[in-house]
């Protein structure tokens, strides 16, 4: 029941009381409840902030939340539901159980294309992708690969900026072997590949960091070709028309985060390996990161929150795939989906660098 329907039964309940005892204790208590009930501050739920587990250079980003006290200086509260990858999170975005999402352009296109009310409030980061073969392998170049087999990942971004890659390469498609390799089996098969001029059956791999990251650092692979890919912060339409003031704290705390993640690299990458339990160190999450440029700067106004030209191009680029892989059925127009006016609100007139001078360790960190 809404506190104006309890707040009315209650009223009526004294107009009762007191018709028949002109003065009764017990009626002007209950008034007195029924204005104390509603005038106290209603408990605000947390944020459910939906995130992917394995995933550099975004899980540093959540550690900066998790394990500071960046929520409590900006007055959220959080419940992180962590996921392996963005189809279940988009699953759980769908089904209404988060209320901010993280996750990169193609999810984030399939999600907004279903019309739940989703919108994209900022930039997340740039993550890295590429074409990556044995250490010593003959192949040295993307033209190289003419005539070749390529596995990777098949629908997910990497495939998209693989193919990309090839083509303004002067690389004919047809004459590239493709299939299915997910991350996981190339992982599997980096430990037990024997040679560092041959993979057994492949030629060459796509994927998406951290992994490549991992097996270069490891000595079992070398890279040929790295691309980006734009991903987003995303918040539903709750966030956007009920709980704005939220949603705009959020937002300060996540350029927080990012801010003590480009100050205090070494901390928060601990952080992240032990959460996601890669078992990493700087040199891998340090490669993962580099292609972002939020990850490098010195000053808190140099972090850059929202898309530019180029960024647009991406995710155009992402569209047309979707499109001709037939996972988003018809084009719509993504842009009526970007709403950058609760981030200008969030960052207008704060004292951001006030806050971040406030910023601890909580001391529950992980092991």
């Amino acid at each position: 029941m809404n506190r104006h329907r309890v707040l009315w039964k209650q009223i009526k309940v004294f107009f009762r009381c007191a018709r028949g005892v002109r003065s009764n204790f017990w009626a002007i208590f209950v008034l007195l409840c029924s204005f104390t009930y509603y005038s106290a501050p209603a408990v605000a739920e947390p944020i459910r902030l939906g995130w992917q587990v394995p995933w550099a250079t975004q899980g540093q980003l959540v550690m900066g939340l998790k394990y500071t006290n960046i929520p409590k200086l900006t007055g959220i509260d959080l419940k992180y539901i962590g996921f392996t990858y963005g189809g279940p999170l988009n699953r759980a975005a769908l089904a209404g159980e988060v209320d901010m999402l993280l996750t990169a352009d193609q999810p984030a296109l399939v999600l907004l294309s279903k019309g739940k009310g989703f919108v994209i409030v900022g930039r997340m980061m740039y993550n890295r992708v590429c074409l990556y073969v044995p250490p010593e392998s003959s192949i040295q170049t993307l033209k190289d690969l003419e005539g070749k087999s390529l596995l990777g990942p098949v629908g997910a971004a990497a495939e998209r900026v693989a193919l990309v890659a090839l083509r303004q390469a002067g690389v004919d498609i047809d004459k590239v072997r493709g299939g299915s390799f997910d991350m996981a089996q190339q992982s599997a098969m980096m430990k037990t590949a024997k040679r560092k001029d041959k993979w057994p059956g492949v030629d060459a791999f796509y994927g998406f960091d951290p992994l490549p990251a991992i097996f270069e650092s490891n000595g079992q692979a070398r890279m040929i070709h790295c691309g980006k890919v734009v991903s987003l912060v995303l918040a539903s339409h709750d966030m956007i028309e009920k709980r704005r003031q939220e949603l705009e704290s959020f937002l300060r705390a996540f350029k927080l985060s990012w801010h003590y993640f480009s100050q205090e690299p070494q901390q928060v990458n601990r952080w992240f390996s032990a959460e996601s339990r890669l078992n990493v160190g700087d040199d891998v999450l340090d490669k993962a990161a580099s292609i972002e440029p939020n990850r490098w700067v010195k000053s808190m106004g140099d972090l850059r929150l929202t898309l530019i030209d180029s960024d647009y191009e991406t995710i155009n680029t992402a569209m047309d795939f979707l499109l001709d892989r037939g996972i988003v059925k018809s084009k719509f127009d993504y842009r009526k989906f970007v709403d950058f006016k609760p981030l200008d609100a969030a960052l207008s007139g704060q004292n951001l660098i006030g806050l971040y001078n406030q910023i601890r360790p909580t001391g529950a960190s992980p092991n």
